[in-house]
């Protein structure tokens, strides 16, 4: 970078005019505010070389000191086709979606490339806070993707990312973008089963109660039928004469089962005997006979209603059996559960069905009706099934055959999976790694192979038709065109070799300052950046004094050519032949410039009958 140097402001004289004094210090004082000498650092003047060295503007291209001349352009902005910079730009449009535990970042997704040319790598920072004060590193990437892993559940997050230049130099932050976690399905189950578990009937359904169990027996039975213990609640159906027992709460004993018709009718007197039959005679009508369990109909109780204060609660069953004259068969079992309290209605019932037809086959079903239904396992307090507010709710589930739409898996290990004849579209795939991969009929875009060499080309040859870079390093040419891409654009084409040259006369005696383009001046077009030169001044020099060979990149500002001699002195009295050899390497070209001056250069005295200056320049380098 090149650096400007500003003198030093002298004092002002003490031996002057008061009213002269006042007016130079207060020039001297507005001069060294805008140097920044004085005041605020921040009131400083800034140059213009600072804002083409920041990126921030282009050179001029013309007339660079005096700006009101026509076509003195180059001075502005930045443009799109940005190179090397000094302060990398903003990245643009930064995006992030919620997974499960992860935050997916996207930005500069238009082109999937940095604007600029000495990108480095990116960085990502992260918030709990909509502040980026607050914000921590938490990872760099040189995508223009990434995935932040390992978030908490239900929680939203901010991001801002920025590039570094390969100097390490970081960039503008660019736009903030948040995104939210899901929820936790665990811990949402959890909450869901320990909800449940505060329902009425929970106890019920506790995996230490013993479901109930009907044995048919002609005698009194002091074990289930397979042998296990009996448990309170089970249910005797005595073959004899159909009547049913139920075992009593403290399991010692059995219960016969009365009708409630009955006890209404006779009162609650245990009738045995013939005592109970001369009794039914009399209520024959108020009485449901069940013959045996093979040959049992149609038998209902419907509304039995609870009430406590205003509050009411009832279950209703419904069991029917019905044939048609036709054949069809319906059977259909109805438990329902209801309760109001304070105008509040809930139920909650089940149905267990099944119909058979003649024209129509035969089909069975099971439905429910509830806010909230679980299933559990009968080992864990937390269920493994919960459907709550029409949403399911799986802990471990496994599917065979499965179709998923809009699926979203979250850090998911999926061992042998085959997928045939898959369609994938605008896949975005970070840190990918692939092995044995097979690619037919790929187009890969911005792509970077990393360590490719020949044993890994099975090809022999690869025609010009498959390789489209900027840069290619390769050790030998054959059969080369002569001309080669150079900087400006890949669609021109400047030869690979430049050549220019200049003869001058005999001259006289003199001295002179300055420059002067009259000796034997060189004018090279369709140069390229980093181009390699190597220029021969032959000349019969008489005294001579501060003599150069030189080139500039805008015929204004010049530089001397390196591998030679810097200063050409010779004192000899006579005139005599030399020749001088210049190598070096042309570099600072911009996008807009591609010519190359050079002439020789005599600070002092100058003498000579005879001077020519031959340049080459190499566009391969």
């Amino acid at each position: 970078m090149a650096e400007t140097k500003v003198p030093a402001i002298k004092n002002i004289p003490a031996q002057i005019d008061t009213e002269t004094k006042l007016a130079l210090e207060s020039m001297k004082e507005a001069l060294e505010v805008r140097l920044g000498r004085r005041g605020d650092p921040k009131d400083r003047a800034v140059t213009l070389r600072e804002l083409i060295d920041s990126g921030l503007a282009t050179d001029l291209a013309k007339a660079p000191y005096n700006p009101n001349i026509a076509g003195a352009t180059g001075f502005g902005p930045a443009t799109d086709e940005v190179g090397d910079v000094v302060v990398p730009p903003a990245p643009t449009s930064l995006t992030a979606t919620g997974l499960f535990t992860e935050v997916l970042l996207a930005w500069n997704q238009s082109t999937n490339t940095a604007p600029y040319r000495n990108h480095g790598f990116t960085e990502i920072w992260r918030s709990q806070n909509e502040d980026l004060s607050s914000a921590v590193l938490v990872g760099t990437t040189n995508a223009f993707i990434y995935t932040d892993k390992g978030l908490e559940y239900d929680s939203t997050y901010y991001y801002w990312v920025r590039f570094i230049s390969t100097t390490n130099t970081p960039g503008v932050y660019s736009n903030m973008a948040s995104g939210t976690t899901v929820e936790n399905i665990g811990a949402t189950m959890a909450a869901l089963s320990e909800t449940l578990a505060d329902l009425p009937g929970y106890n019920l359904l506790a995996t230490s109660t013993t479901a109930a169990t009907i044995i048919k027996s002609s005698s009194e039975p002091s074990t289930r039928t397979n042998g296990d213990a009996l448990q309170p609640n089970d249910i005797w159906f005595d073959t004899d004469d159909g009547q049913i027992y139920t075992r009593n709460t403290a399991n010692n004993a059995w219960v016969a089962g009365r009708d409630a018709t009955l006890v209404n009718v006779f009162g609650s007197t245990s009738f045995t005997g013939s005592t109970l039959t001369a009794a039914m005679a009399t209520a024959q009508s108020d009485i449901v006979t069940v013959t045996n369990a093979q040959s049992a109909t149609a038998t209902s109780v419907t509304n039995l209603t609870s009430t406590v204060g205003t509050n009411t609660s009832s279950i209703s069953t419904l069991n029917t059996t019905t044939a048609s004259h036709t054949g069809d068969l319906d059977a259909m079992f109805v438990l329902q559960v209801a309760t109001e309290s304070n105008g509040s209605k809930s139920a909650a019932g089940m149905v267990v069905g099944s119909n058979a037809s003649n024209g129509s086959g035969a089909q069975s079903y099971v439905q429910f009706q509830a806010d909230k239904f679980a299933i559990w396992n009968g080992s864990s307090s937390t269920a493994p099934f919960i459907v709550s507010g029409g949403t399911v709710f799986i802990d471990s589930a496994r599917i065979q055959d499965g179709a998923i739409n809009t699926a979203r898996i979250a850090n998911a290990a999926i061992q042998t999976a085959k997928i045939g004849d898959a369609q994938v579209t605008t896949a975005k795939i970070a840190n990918l790694q692939v092995t044995n991969a097979l690619i037919a009929d790929a187009t890969i875009q911005d792509a970077k192979i990393v360590s490719l060499n020949a044993t890994k080309i099975s090809a022999g040859l690869i025609d010009a038709a498959r390789i489209n870079v900027d840069t290619l390093n390769v050790k030998f040419f054959a059969n080369t065109s002569s001309k080669i891409y150079n900087h400006l654009s890949t669609s021109t084409a400047v030869p690979l070799i430049r050549y220019g040259s200049a003869i001058r006369g005999a001259g006289g005696s003199t001295i002179y300052t300055g420059s002067n383009s009259s000796f034997v001046p060189v004018t090279i077009t369709d140069v390229r950046n980093n181009a390699s030169y190597t220029a021969v001044l032959s000349a019969v020099l008489g005294n001579v004094d501060g003599g150069s060979v030189q080139f500039s990149l805008d015929n204004s500002n010049w530089t001397t050519a390196s591998g030679g001699e810097s200063s050409i002195y010779w004192n000899a009295g006579t005139y005599r032949g030399y020749v001088y050899t210049y190598q070096g390497q042309i570099t600072g070209l911009s996008t807009s410039q591609s010519t190359v001056y050079w002439r020789v250069y005599f600070s002092g005295t100058y003498n000579h009958t005879h001077m020519q200056l031959h340049v080459t320049m190499d566009n391969t380098t």
